[in-house]
């Protein structure tokens, strides 16, 4: 953030006028593609990259397994690993016959599927492929497994868009979890863990494809959590009566998770005014920056059956940011991960001109590690200039930088934070 203004003067002088026009008219800025090339960190990105650290796959399981409760599908081995996430779960008998659907993250290349009684005992543990098939087998390891976690995904995003930013990822992170409460029911757990701007930014989450009329009364929030700290507030993003979910421009069903971030994750001052800092983006103590608890809200979804609620993944699940262009009036942007990066689901900002913005670079990324730590205040996520790395993610062979420039390598970018560089909570 402290180089953002710095490194965008330029940029806004001179595209003020057109950006401003280009909020109802189509956007003509010559030259706003080399501008971002040349602030952009990384010499240039892969024309083939899709800016995703998951694949979306299935595996077929079948076997017998006497007093089998749960099925579990693993990212690696509890009882010779740690940090073993749960990518996908269900409900089962002693007979086995499942199709499970999960998010595989780029950094494994297998999974082990656990078979549990009702008091979480383990009664099976067996290695397969990622999206193959698997049969069951009776070996068991031997010793004490560690406990799991639900898959996390992490999501970060640059508040500049369509402008450079500085690149570090941080504006707004949120992580979203998953987990099979029942044969039909799925907690979602979103958390604001960090607040890297000084200005308002609000948020929302989109499910892709899923009409709101089909989903109104199948999606709840806990009552006990929520991100509206001042209910009473004047909003920016989301007008009138506040409401947990509404409509998107399509139809879609849309959560709203706030409408000023800085107030979801503190309190108010005591004169009433919102407290603007970067949250948990330094390391170091500052007048600017401070530390906040994250705050988690769970939404819970409910299946018509035991199919669809076993194989809902987050890839359905659109988390994007909103932010205004300028200082005033009613201009605003969303910023999406790089799939949905042209979407407009509650804004219209694009005009019909969305392929002026149809680049390759990307204003958000989604980190499929549950203990992925994101870049401290100010600092690049990776850079790769002139062959030079360097950044929170400059590890030789697994970093930020060659992952940008060829989406084939480096895919486990990170799992290898460079000391000093990144938010230790």
């Amino acid at each position: 953030m402290k180089q953002r203004l710095v490194k965008t003067v330029f940029l806004m002088i001179v595209i003020a006028g057109a950006l401003s026009a280009c909020v109802r008219d189509k956007f003509q800025y010559y030259g706003y593609e080399d501008q971002l090339e040349g602030y952009f960190p990384v010499d240039y990105v892969d024309p083939s990259h899709d800016w995703t650290s998951t694949s979306l796959t299935n595996t077929f399981i079948k076997g017998n397994v006497s007093n089998a409760y749960k099925l579990l599908i693993l990212s690696g081995n509890p009882f010779t690993e740690s940090n073993v996430e749960i990518l996908a779960e269900a409900f089962t008998s002693s007979s086995i016959s499942k199709n499970m659907t999960y998010l595989a993250p780029a950094h494994i290349s297998s999974v082990y599927v656990a078979v549990l009684d009702e008091d979480g005992k383990y009664l099976s543990l067996t290695q397969g492929k990622v999206g193959g098939d698997i049969t069951l087998s009776d070996d068991m390891p031997t010793g004490t497994a560690k406990s799991l976690t639900p898959q996390k995904i992490y999501y970060g995003y640059e508040a500049d868009y369509p402008n450079p930013g500085d690149w570090d990822y941080n504006d707004v992170v949120l992580t979203m979890t998953k987990q099979l409460t029942s044969e039909t029911t799925v907690d979602v757990n979103v958390t604001l863990a960090a607040v890297g701007y000084l200005t308002q930014i609000g948020a929302a989450i989109r499910w892709v494809g899923r009409q709101y009329n089909a989903v109104k009364d199948k999606v709840e929030r806990d009552e006990s959590s929520t991100f509206m700290n001042a209910p009473e507030q004047p909003r920016m993003y989301f007008s009138g009566e506040w409401t947990d979910f509404q409509k998107s421009r399509s139809g879609e069903f849309v959560i709203n998770l706030f409408d000023d971030a800085h107030l979801a994750i503190f309190k108010l001052a005591e004169d009433g005014s919102v407290i603007r800092r970067y949250f948990n983006t330094m390391n170091e103590s500052s007048s600017t920056g401070a530390k906040a608890s994250p705050k988690t809200v769970t939404y819970t979804f409910t299946f018509d059956n035991e199919y669809e609620a076993r194989n809902f993944t987050l890839a359905e699940l659109d988390p994007f940011i909103i932010v205004r262009y300028g200082q005033t009036g009613s201009n605003f942007w969303e910023v999406h991960t790089y799939p949905y990066k042209l979407s407009e689901v509650l804004f219209p900002y694009y005009n019909g001109a969305a392929s002026s913005y149809n680049n390759d670079f990307s204003w958000a990324v989604a980190v499929p590690y549950a203990k992925y730590l994101y870049p401290e205040e100010g600092m690049y996520i990776g850079q790769h200039k002139n062959s030079i790395i360097s950044g929170a993610y400059q590890e030789s062979g697994h970093s930020f930088g060659e992952w940008v420039l060829d989406r084939t390598k480096a895919t486990d970018w990170y799992l290898y934070p460079a000391d000093g560089t990144v938010y230790k909570p």
